[in-house]
């Protein structure tokens, strides 16, 4: 009977020598492909992220009211504020000695759907050519407005107005008057802030002196890498995130976004130019 023969030491070693560099193989594949879909995965995230905030930017300066963006910040921020408009109509009469009520156009859209004021302070803004003419009340370029009535009723809401012109009961007069007759409705700015490698926004109040960016505040997107120079809104730097290119009444401003993402050694840097209507 013969006997059974174990593997020698030899054919051992072979084996594990074998299957070491078939691990090692298979292990630095593995490793590889689990890279690539960190670094797809990174890249889509990077991409998604950056667009959003970009897109939204575009959609919300658009809509700001003429004259009203400007910028301010050191090297740990920089903040962009504007004012949206809520609704911009056009006047048939402005506020006068012993009569502070303006007659305006109907606040409704096209399905009769009617505009009402916002619970809070509510404002008109009225021939706006810089921004301190929107900020600093003192200018009288803007007045609250504390009532909308028409001459049905008396609310403005349920559209029973005979002439489709309505009364707006506000504070004071205003300091000029619009070659259009426009008036924009408001009753807030919004700040947009790269802080702490972040891109943020909040709302506020509409004050003289514009606010920073600090700790606590909502963020839009992450990983935002510019280099901010010390005063962007007199001596901007090719890295700033934001910047204001024309302000003159006969074109529209450009408000200038460029924002730098990087994450896991992927970047994408955006450039986009954002126009503002400029004639108030």
């Amino acid at each position: 009977m013969r006997k059974s023969q174990g593997f020698s030491l030899i054919e051992l070693i072979t084996v594990i020598v074998i299957l070491g560099i078939a691990s090692a193989g298979i292990a630095s594949f593995v490793r590889g492909s689990m890279q690539t879909y960190i670094d797809v995965s990174t890249r889509e995230q990077l991409v998604t992220e950056s667009r959003f905030a970009i897109e939204r930017l575009k959609r919300e300066i658009a809509n700001a009211v003429p004259n009203s963006v400007r910028i301010t910040g050191n090297t740990s921020y920089h903040c962009l504020e504007f004012v949206p408009i809520n609704w911009a109509t056009v006047y048939t009469r402005l506020p006068e000695p012993g009569n502070l009520e303006m007659d305006v156009v109907a606040l409704h859209d096209i399905n009769n759907v009617p505009y009402t004021l916002p619970t809070g302070d509510n404002f008109a803004v009225v021939y706006p050519t810089r921004s301190e003419d929107i900020y600093d009340a003192s200018r009288n370029r803007r007045v609250n407005v504390t009532a909308c009535t028409d001459d049905g009723d008396g609310d403005c809401s349920t559209l029973d107005d005979s002439d489709d012109i309505v009364q707006l009961s506000v504070t004071g007069q205003f300091a000029q008057s619009s070659p259009a007759s426009r008036v924009y409705l408001v009753d807030r700015a919004v700040s947009f802030c790269v802080y702490q490698n972040a891109l943020i926004r909040y709302e506020n109040d509409i004050i003289n002196n514009q606010l920073g960016a600090f700790p606590g505040l909502p963020v839009i997107a992450e990983h935002v890498v510019n280099v901010l120079s010390a005063n962007p809104a007199n001596n901007p730097s090719e890295d700033d995130p934001f910047r204001i290119i024309s302000t003159r009444l006969q074109s529209n401003a450009i408000v200038e976004v460029r924002l730098r993402f990087s994450d896991n050694g992927e970047q994408i840097a955006y450039q986009q130019e954002i126009h503002v209507a400029n004639v108030p």
